[in-house]
C-alpha cells in the first residue's frame, strides 16, 4: 500500500482559508466527521485529544509539515486528512516570527486519527510524509495543489510504499 492509496479526495482541503494552526486542525476534524466516518468519540473530544498532544510537544517539522494526531482507545481504524493553507501559517498562529512565536511556516498539515497503538499505518505514514517534506522542491509543489485530485496526482509521482 502507498501513501496516496490511504488518502481520499474528500479528506484533502487544498487552499484552505484558515488563519491559524488551530483553525486548520478544526477544519480537518470537521471534514472527517462531515464525511460520515465513524469514530468512538464526538468531534470535541477528538479536538481535545489533539490539543493535549500539541501541548506536550509541537508536531510542526522544520520543513513546514505539521502532523497533529489523536490515538484513540476502542478504535481500530486509521484516518489521514490533509490541509494546505492558502498562505503559509506560522506554527503557533502568530503573524510575525520572533522569540517564542515560532518562526517555521506551516505549509501543510496531515492530521492522523488512529488506534491507541497507532495501527499498521501510523508510523509508516509519518515516515513517508517526513521523507516527502525533506525534498523542498517537491514538497513546495505539493503545497500548491489547488484540488484534492491534483494533490493525489502529484503525490503519486514519488509515492512511497508503506512497509
Amino acid at each position: 500500500m502507498t501513501l496516496s492509496q490511504l488518502l481520499t479526495p474528500d479528506l484533502i482541503l487544498p487552499m484552505s482559508a484558515c488563519s491559524s494552526k488551530d483553525e486548520l486542525i478544526t477544519a480537518l476534524v470537521d471534514r472527517v466527521y462531515s464525511t460520515g466516518r465513524e469514530l468512538p468519540l464526538p468531534s470535541n473530544d477528538i479536538l481535545k485529544s489533539i490539543h493535549i498532544r500539541e501541548e506536550i510537544g509541537g508536531t510542526l517539522l522544520p520543513s513546514g509539515l505539521s502532523v497533529p494526531h489523536a490515538r484513540l482507545r476502542d478504535y481500530d481504524g486509521f484516518i489521514i486528512a490533509v490541509g494546505i493553507p492558502a498562505a503559509p501559517l506560522l506554527g503557533d498562529g502568530a503573524k510575525t516570527p520572533g522569540p517564542g512565536r515560532g518562526g517555521v511556516p506551516l505549509c501543510m498539515m496531515a492530521l492522523m486519527i488512529s488506534s491507541q497503538s497507532g495501527g499498521p499505518h501510523y508510523l509508516t505514514s509519518l515516515a513517508a510524509l517526513t521523507k516527502i517534506s525533506r525534498d523542498a522542491e517537491y514538497f513546495s509543489r505539493l503545497c500548491t495543489a489547488e484540488t484534492p485530485e491534483a494533490f493525489i496526482s502529484m503525490l503519486r509521482e514519488r509515492d512511497t510504499e508503506l512497509a
